[in-house]
């Protein structure tokens, strides 16, 4: 016996069911339209307190001459700090601590501590590494960001050790190195010669796990004397005239500051340690991880005698290639004519605000 399949229009059953969610939905949204919820303030920090915290920490050591608040945008990385500008009062060594309990139930609180190493008046600073300074003179100023965001309880603390004559004269001996000499230099043109001498190029190669390797090559620098300019390099076999270099604005090139020894400047303390905590099943905390984090700045500020060391050019050699120099027998030296010289333009001194931290100091420059 064949059944006979009867087929229901879909709108018998769907009305019923629309009406039923629309009373659901209706009486889900006039409830929460009723309900007042406050505005979540940025961050709830009483700035009385911290500033009266941070002094009670650092005041025997440091003069605080000034602080701001700075809210960093979402583009930028997002952020809101208390930057703190100081003057130390005398030289030393110092461990600067500041811990708040963080919004996150995987941390019970976090600790960030920076190392500043302070030298006497007219003191050697060195060049920056890695965009950071860690060594500061009498005189200098320096800010150091606290961050705000939403954390709570922060609390500070400061160590120091003693610094003598004999600490500059180890380290004026660290930075001192002897004389290089270039083929290629006097065959250079170098617009910044009145403020920057190129002392040479260096080369290496960074080795590819499945064969081959880049080849770079740097451009080694010693500031003379004061000036501010901007520098761009290239490869002087690029191809592309000075022009396009010097034509393009500050894209590409190195903001630099040289001044004279005893010029006090403002910088920015930059690397530190991150300690997050966490609290065990036992109630008390340990140290569940560690990195570092680094204020870093675009802007470069030196004095005389200071080198540093730019890349300028690098290129790729396949396997094969790098299997051809060792049956030649070459594996062992670079050859001169793969490292091409460097092309050195100059250009108007100017920031780039918008990247890195750099913005912090762009009212802070030394004249």
């Amino acid at each position: 016996m064949r059944m006979k399949r009867f087929i229901f229009p879909a709108a018998i059953f769907l009305r019923p069911c629309s009406a039923f969610c629309c009373v659901l939905l209706l009486a889900s949204i006039f409830p929460l339209a009723a309900q007042k919820v406050a505005p979540r303030k940025p961050f709830d920090t009483d700035m009385a307190t911290l500033r009266s915290r941070f002094t009670e920490a650092v005041g025997q050591d440091f003069e605080i001459v000034k602080d701001e608040i700075k809210q960093r945008s979402n583009a930028r990385g997002g952020g809101r700090y208390w930057l703190v500008h100081l003057k130390p009062k005398h030289s030393g060594y110092f461990a600067l601590t500041y811990r708040y309990d963080y919004s996150d139930s995987h941390y019970s609180h976090v600790e960030r501590e920076f190392n500043l190493g302070v030298g006497a008046r007219g003191c050697r600073r060195g060049p920056p590494h890695l965009g950071s300074y860690h060594r500061f003179c009498i005189g200098d100023t320096i800010i150091v960001p606290i961050v705000i965001n939403n954390f709570k309880r922060h609390e500070f603390s400061l160590k120091s050790s003693l610094y003598s004559e004999k600490d500059d004269a180890a380290y004026e001996t660290h930075l001192a190195k002897p004389a290089t000499q270039d083929s290629q230099r006097s065959l250079l043109n170098n617009p910044l010669a009145d403020q920057m001498r190129y002392v040479g190029s260096t080369s290496h190669k960074l080795l590819h796990r499945n064969g081959g390797y880049t080849l770079e090559a740097y451009a080694e620098f010693e500031a003379q004397r004061p000036g501010r300019f901007n520098l761009a390099l290239s490869s002087a076999h690029s191809g592309l005239p000075a022009s396009v270099f010097s034509d393009a604005g500050h894209s590409g090139s190195i903001p630099i500051i040289i001044v004279a020894r005893e010029t006090p400047v403002t910088l920015l303390a930059s690397s530190h340690a991150v300690r997050g905590y966490t609290m065990g099943y036992d109630g008390r905390e340990f140290v569940s991880s560690t990195s570092g984090d680094s204020y870093m700045t675009e802007l470069i500020i030196l004095q005389p005698g200071d080198r540093i060391s730019l890349k300028y050019h690098s290129h790729v050699r396949s396997r094969d290639y790098e299997r051809t120099e060792r049956a030649s027998h070459l594996q062992s030296d670079i050859a001169r004519d793969e490292v091409p010289p460097p092309l050195i333009i100059k250009r108007p001194f100017g920031l780039r605000s918008e990247y890195n931290f750099t913005e912090w100091l762009v009212d802070y420059l030394p004249d």
